[in-house]
């Protein structure tokens, strides 16, 4: 069940409430999200409903749109193979007109090695949050933190029904 999340800390010395507090704006803020939920849910059904209708009766279109593109990459492909054909034969950038050709510099390098390189110098270093996340959960390290935030979170199913 997927569930939103909003966060919010409760300072230290903030305990939660003993005696019972009115919910009423809470629970009328549940049914307002359940509705709005029900009548997105609806919606986009509906919109699914009309494409597939669409769909079918544009079919021919649709198939001829699909081909029209297919032809167009092949013939594009083949194009730029020739292009570079007439460069590599004259050594012209601009073969002809409406083409030419542009170099690239495309590097090679073994990941491991250049991972290496960058810590050495201390530049080009990127932290994986999540990773370094759960490796701190596991073993925790000096430098970092922990608490503990209240999260609220929302069900993905809310019965208006169940809160009357």
């Amino acid at each position: 069940m997927q569930e939103d999340k909003t966060t919010r800390c409760l300072p230290d010395n903030m305990e939660a409430p003993d005696s019972p507090i009115d919910l009423t704006e809470l629970i009328d803020q549940i049914k307002v999200v359940a509705k709005a939920r029900k009548d997105k849910d609806y919606s986009a059904e509906a919109v699914r409903e009309l494409m597939v209708v669409w769909e079918s009766r544009n079919k021919e279109i649709l198939d001829a749109a699909e081909t029209h593109r297919a032809r167009l990459s092949e013939a594009e492909g083949l194009l730029r193979t020739l292009t570079i054909g007439a460069f590599e034969a004259t050594g012209n950038k601009h073969p002809a007109p409406g083409v030419s050709i542009r170099e690239v510099t495309k590097l090679g390098y073994d990941l491991a090695e250049a991972l290496s390189w960058a810590t050495e110098h201390k530049i080009a270093l990127a932290l994986d949050k999540k990773v370094f996340e759960g490796i701190v959960k596991q073993s925790p390290l000096d430098f970092v933190t922990s608490s503990i935030e209240i999260q609220a979170t929302i069900a993905t199913e809310l019965e208006v029904n169940a809160l009357e």
